[in-house]
Parts: C-alpha cells; structure tokens; sequence
C-alpha cells in the first residue's frame, strides 16, 4: 500500500523567477493554453469583434479580473 500524498501547494513569492523576471523585462509574455468548447469560442470571438479587441485582450482581462477577486 502506497503512503499517502501531501497536498501540492504553491506560493507564488517563492515560485522561481523567469529569465525575463530576472534581468527586469517587462511586458514579457507567456504563452498558455486552454480547451474550451467550439460555442463558448465563437461567443469569446464574437464579443471580442463587437467590442473591436482581439481575443487575447478578453482573456487576459478575465484573468486580471480573476486574480483581483480570489487574491487567495
């Protein structure tokens, strides 16, 4: 029988730095990636059209919006 695993945890203040974070770049991006379902993407698109923005703008709002209202 195998022991029991800790929980992972993950502090952000002492998650290692990038090569960018280190020499002080700013602006630098990162590329993530993410499945969704064919509607919501046509919905994310068609948002993003009407509001004149591509989509990466939306997804990066949403995920600064995110992190400010669950800071936890």
């Amino acid at each position: 029988m195998a022991a029991p695993r800790k929980p992972l945890t993950f502090d952000v203040d002492r998650s290692p730095r990038t090569i960018a974070e280190t020499k002080g770049e700013k602006g630098q991006r990162q590329q993530v990636g993410a499945r969704v379902t064919a509607g919501t993407y046509r919905q994310l698109k068609a948002r993003a059209a009407l509001q004149g923005v591509r989509v990466q703008t939306l997804v990066e709002q949403a995920i600064a919006e995110f992190l400010a209202n669950h800071p936890d």
